[in-house]
Formats: C-alpha cells, structure tokens, sequence
C-alpha cells in the first residue's frame, strides 16, 4: 500500500481521537494535565527509539564531552515531557483561556517592550511552550501574525488553528504569507517565527551556523525587519514548577538602515546565535528529536554531522 494511502486511511482515526481529546483534555485539573504530560513523555522516551536516536546525535553535535552521558540522557528526557505538555497545553489553554493563562503563565518585566502599538518581530525556538507566547500577547490585545506548519491531516490541522487563535493569535496560510506579513508590519503590527527548523534553499532558505555547523533556516523575519525598520525580538517560554511558565525576551537587535542580502544574511546569523545561547543555557527545554543538521556541506566537518544528515550539499558562504 502506497505511503500516501495509508495516510488516507488513517485520518478519520486521527479525526477522531483528536476530536475525543479536545472534548476531554480541557476538563482535566491541571495536575491531571502534568500527570499525563509526564506519562506521554515518559512512554515517548522509551518507546521512541528512532527519536532518541536522532536527539543523542544533536546532543553529541551541540555539546560533545562537556556533558556526560547521563546528563545528556536527563536533557533529552526531559524534552520529551516538555513536547508532551506544549501539545496538551495547547487545547488545555484554548479553554477558558483568559482564567488559564492568567494564572499559570508569568510574563517577564523584558515582555513590557512588546505592548505597544509598534511594528515588531518577534522570534522564538521549539523552545519550552512556544505556543504559549502567541496566545498571551494575544490575550494582552497585541496579536501575533505568524505562518505555521500545516498539520498533514487538514481537519486536524482547522481544529488545531481555531486553539491556536482563540485568544486573538492569527495564524498565516503558507501560500502568499510573507506578502500578508509585510502588510502586517508595515501597518504597525507584530509578527512571529520559529526560525529552528529546516527551509530549503528551494523554499528559500539561506545558510547559517548553529551549534558550529551550517543549517537551513529562513531568512524572512530578517527581510521584513530590515524592509520595515521594524525591531527584532528574541523571547522563549520557559516550563516552571507547578505546570507555570516565564515568558521572557533576552535580546533585542534593530534593524539595519538599508535592506540587502548582506544585512539579511548577518540579521539572519544573529538571530539563530541568540537561539543558540539561550538553548546553551537550558537544553532540558529545546527539542532535540528533530533533525536540525539534515543538511550537509562540503566545507563542514562530515565527522561532525549526525547519522541522518543527507549527501553533501552547496558550500557555505559567509561573505
């Protein structure tokens, strides 16, 4: 049976159990929604043997003997209850959202530079809740517009957006979004990335280092700051005790006098060089079963690149 077949045949199962899941998650207490978190990640982590596999190999790449085994062990675990509970959250927080996220979700004093009526772009990781930041800003009447990957089974994926947009967050169709977005900037809002997952250079995507090894990664957030004049902000949502959360921004870089694809390029480097520092500083929260380094150059180290790195790809350049 051909891969786009069973796929077919599956949805109306996801269909389903996606639908039971909204009806019951949003009626759990919230230590029932860390109990379960914790029992998802938990049988993630030691059944998910390819996703371990792939999560030891970043490990290795980012930190190589600095951390020990069993250190790194604990980071990648701890992913995997991180990324459970980003996904409960999701629709535990779609309702009575306003109630939810004022108690559990702590917005740092730095998060004060975005309430305002200003054209900003903001930039955040697969990092602890990364939902969370659209939904509170929302929540603060200054919406997020941001592109997101489309979920494969497309009645999923209309349930999932109307979560994601409950408090106000738009969520931008692929085709024709960085035209939308730059309407949106230039009229004095805000819009959000994930720029931590692969853009191919087909796609658009331009190289940068990350970790010491050049990846894929989009460069619009840093076109349409420099196109707009429009600042660029650094924030992440970092998990606490008691199913809370910190949202905090950590740097702030403004945007270059004139737009070329040299100040693309280095606003591009900056911005995935405080990605880095930050996930430096708490590797517990990325997420490391994603293939991050799939793509290889020949100007990098091929000793460096994990076991699932594809053939070589165009050289780097940085000039």
């Amino acid at each position: 049976m051909k891969k786009a077949d069973k796929l077919r045949r599956r949805r109306p199962f996801e269909t389903a159990a996606f639908r039971f899941g909204l009806t019951l998650i949003p009626r759990l207490s919230r230590r029932a929604i860390l109990g379960l978190a914790w029992l998802g990640g938990t049988l993630g982590f030691l059944f998910d043997s390819r996703g371990r596999r792939i999560g030891r190999a970043n490990l290795n790449l980012a930190f190589g003997n600095t951390k020990t085994v069993a250190e790194k062990r604990t980071i990648l675990r701890t992913a995997y209850l991180t990324m459970t509970r980003t996904f409960l959250d999701v629709i535990w927080f779609g309702t009575c959202p306003e109630q939810r996220l004022t108690k559990y979700v702590e917005l740092d004093d730095s998060m004060q530079r975005l309430f305002c009526n200003k054209n900003q772009v903001c930039i955040t990781a697969h990092f602890g809740n990364w939902e969370v930041v659209g939904q509170i800003m929302a929540l603060h009447g200054f919406p997020f517009h941001s592109i997101a990957m489309p979920v494969k089974n497309p009645d999923v994926d209309r349930m999932l957006i109307a979560r994601r947009e409950v408090t106000g967050q738009k969520i931008i169709p692929r085709d024709g979004a960085l035209r939308k977005l730059l309407g949106v900037l230039r009229a004095g809002g805000k819009t959000a990335f994930l720029v931590d997952q692969n853009t191919e250079e087909n796609e658009g995507g331009i190289w940068a280092d990350y970790f010491g090894l050049p990846v894929p990664v989009t460069p619009a957030p840093a076109a349409l700051a420099a196109k707009t004049g429009s600042e660029i902000f650094i924030g992440f949502c970092a998990p606490l005790r008691g199913g809370h959360y910190r949202v905090y921004v950590t740097e702030t870089i403004q945007p270059p006098e004139t737009s070329s694809e040299e100040t693309t390029q280095d606003l591009t480097q900056q911005i995935l060089s405080a990605i880095e520092r930050e996930v430096s500083k708490h590797p517990e929260h990325w997420l490391w079963m994603y293939k991050r380094w799939k793509k290889r150059y020949r100007t990098g180290n091929p000793e460096r690149y994990p076991f699932y790195a594809d053939r070589i790809r165009a050289e780097f350049r940085t000039e």
